[in-house]
């Protein structure tokens, strides 16, 4: 066999191995312009033989299963506390500075983990969302919601970063409520929605708070505000049913039958139900009189309490119809459910639920904002580090005036939505270490829901 031969044979071989192709290795390859001649042939004399051709062929960036040599570099996240100059800012020129030192600290370590475990954490509960296990292996209903681990761990990680706790500690005063409000800020666009059933913890707290912790719920109390993961408890809330949506005064269609006992039986159908996973909640029902007869409208509501699962782990009087099959905040359980004889005591006085509960609205508002605050100030500074990376006509994105305008008008609306939350965090920390003059709760009543209404608008 002639060098030339070899040679050629030599890159067949390496293209086999290249492509998978093992048939190359049994067949003995002969190119056309030698089998008329029995003499050596030269590369010049064969023309289509060119072994560096093939070579060159075997880099070629779309050849076989290659798809190019381009991948554009996606936007990373970073320390979000220690990139954010507003938040900074704000925090400097209001917070003492003792608190801002302590503070700081604090918040610079959490950011750094929401880069390390919980924007991964958040990106798991929003692949794995929950599912309904109705009966057990042996037939036996259950009716069990199964979350994935990572909704589980997020629960750990509120307690341990004190996220509702935070603001019933006190620890500093009537900073304390800002603080965790900017912690919840940071927190929330990675939280993969378990910001909600922290939402509904923080306002049940709120509600026990504002009834002076009666003893019947203390435990509750504490459990809702705790540090220890094992200890913990998230809350749901449970008044929207078919008839009323937002309208409970005349929607909420749930009754309640006195026990000998001082407790109460609810017998009712929940259409929509926030965290239904949660360890207690709040709901609102009608309190039937000795005649059977109840009050329609507002006057005739009470606010119960009542906790989801008893001492043996059986739901309480419960039956969990079908999980709500949502436009969007899969990752959180949301059910409607059959409320059958459950045990409730009656926090309330009668007929005094919807201004009872109405701190737990002024709470969720809040929440409400907090999540719309940081998911634009999360948009913009994803879209300004992809900018410093995506080269397009000529220059990179954030060098076109275009792009540079639209990023502005954001950063307005996110600054003021930012500002409005910051404003309302601090005035319900005056209203609730009773430091508020007449004018902040006002401010505060009016500021709340234009906050809400303000900031859902624009986020979108």
């Amino acid at each position: 066999m002639t060098r030339t031969k070899k040679g050629v044979k030599l890159i067949h071989l390496l293209v086999a191995q290249r492509f998978g192709k093992n048939r190359h290795l049994h067949i003995q390859y002969q190119p056309a312009c030698y089998m008329s001649s029995k003499s050596t042939a030269s590369p010049a004399a064969c023309p289509d033989i060119q072994p560096l051709s093939v070579l060159e062929e075997m880099k070629m960036p779309f050849s076989r299963a290659l798809i190019g040599n381009f991948f554009q570099d996606q936007p990373r996240l970073g320390n979000q506390f220690l990139e954010d100059s507003i938040l900074q800012s704000y925090l400097r020129r209001h917070l003492p500075p003792v608190v801002l030192k302590e503070a700081s600290q604090d918040l610079g370590r959490f950011g750094q983990r929401i880069v390390d475990e919980l924007d991964t954490l958040g990106r798991e509960c929003e692949l794995s969302p929950p599912h309904l296990e109705h009966y057990d292996a042996w037939g036996r209903r259950v009716d069990r919601i199964i979350t994935c681990p990572a909704w589980k761990k997020m629960k750990e990680v509120s307690a341990e970063e004190g996220l509702v706790a935070a603001a019933y500690e006190r620890k500093f005063s009537s900073w304390s409520r800002l603080i965790q409000i900017v912690k919840l800020y940071l927190y929330t666009p990675s939280s993969g929605y378990f910001s909600c059933p922290l939402a509904m913890t923080d306002g049940a707290a709120k509600v026990i708070e504002s009834l002076g912790r009666p003893d019947a719920l203390q435990d509750a109390f504490r459990n809702l505000t705790s540090r220890d993961p094992k200890r913990f408890w998230t809350s749901g809330q449970w008044m929207t049913e078919r008839k009323g949506g937002s309208d409970v005064a005349y929607g909420t269609e749930t009754v309640a039958r006195a026990q000998a006992d001082g407790t109460y039986k609810l017998y009712g159908y929940k259409w929509f139900t926030s965290a239904t996973d949660s360890d207690m909640t709040l709901t609102l029902g009608r309190v039937e009189d000795a005649q059977g007869q109840i009050i329609p409208g507002t006057k005739g509501l009470s606010l119960f309490y009542l906790e989801v699962r008893n001492a043996k782990g059986q739901l309480n009087g419960i039956e969990v119809q079908r999980l709500k099959d949502k436009l969007g905040t899969k990752q959180v359980p949301t059910a409607e459910l059959l409320l059958d004889g459950v045990k409730a005591l009656r926090i309330s006085p009668e007929g005094r639920g919807v201004a009872s509960i109405s701190n737990m609205l002024t709470i969720t508002r809040i929440h409400n904002t907090v999540a719309a605050a940081s998911a634009m100030r999360r948009v913009i500074n994803l879209a300004r580090e992809y900018a410093s990376k995506r080269f397009v006509f000529g220059s990179l994105i954030k060098d076109h005036p275009l792009h540079m305008q639209t990023m502005a008008r954001m950063e307005v609306q996110a600054r003021g939505a930012f500002f409005l939350l910051m404003e309302t965090a601090r005035l319900l920390g005056l209203e609730e270490t009773n430091m508020a003059t007449e004018q902040d709760q006002h401010l505060l009543r009016l500021l709340t829901p234009i906050a809400k209404l303000y900031t859902g608008k624009q986020v979108i």
